[in-house]
């Protein structure tokens, strides 16, 4: 038992700094010596606690996720209208992207254990976008005939891109946000969807 609670305890302390090193330098960049060195850590305690960089990349995007959860969770205990609901979690997914250093998703191909681990998360992701779809057809925001499953891959498909090539790079969080994402959900919102996402951006 001791030994599980230090190893939980030493977790703690490097997949912050690990999910931080990650999302601003890529994947390759970051040396799992240089990681220890920079948490002022042996590396035979890092290697101790990840037997290997792909299962500390898998619990970084572990974390990532379960603070999504948390934040989206915080978010719908004070709002829980479901037009606010999907615009917050689109607005943190670009915040996401625009943040990470576009090699880490090209990266991501060297390392078959964590692009698997990757697609899971991004189907988990999309169940939980597509049962708010659903709630907003119900109560009139979006409209019935429109395929969501399409729309959420070829926006994942499209956030990614922004990211990873060099024309995009001059444009900004908010523009991508504003003239993409919020674009994309007026296209599938009635007329009492686009009048919440317009009062929305008014805010």
């Amino acid at each position: 038992m001791e030994t599980l609670d230090r190893r939980q305890q030493l977790k703690a302390v490097i997949l912050p700094k690990a999910c931080e090193a990650f999302r601003l330098h890529g994947i390759r960049a970051v040396k799992m010596d240089d990681l220890a060195a920079s948490l002022k850590m042996s590396k035979r305690t890092l290697y101790e606690t990840y037997q290997n960089k792909e299962a500390l990349l898998i619990d970084t995007l572990k974390l990532a996720m379960e603070q999504h959860d948390a934040v989206m969770q915080e978010f719908k205990a004070h709002n829980d209208d479901v037009m606010d609901l999907i615009i917050e979690h689109f607005r943190i997914q670009t915040e996401h992207f625009s943040s990470t250093n576009p090699q880490y998703f090209l990266d991501l191909k060297f390392y078959p254990g964590l692009m698997d681990k990757f697609h899971d998360v991004q189907e988990a992701n999309m169940r939980k976008t597509m049962e708010v779809f659903s709630r907003g057809i119900e109560e009139g925001y979006f409209r019935p005939e429109v395929n969501y499953e399409f729309i959420m891959r070829m926006a994942r498909q499209f956030s990614i891109i922004f990211r990873t090539q060099e024309e995009y790079a001059q444009y900004d969080l908010q523009e991508i946000f504003v003239s993409f994402v919020c674009t994309l959900l007026r296209g599938i919102c009635t007329e009492k969807g686009i009048a919440k996402i317009d009062a929305s951006l008014l805010k």
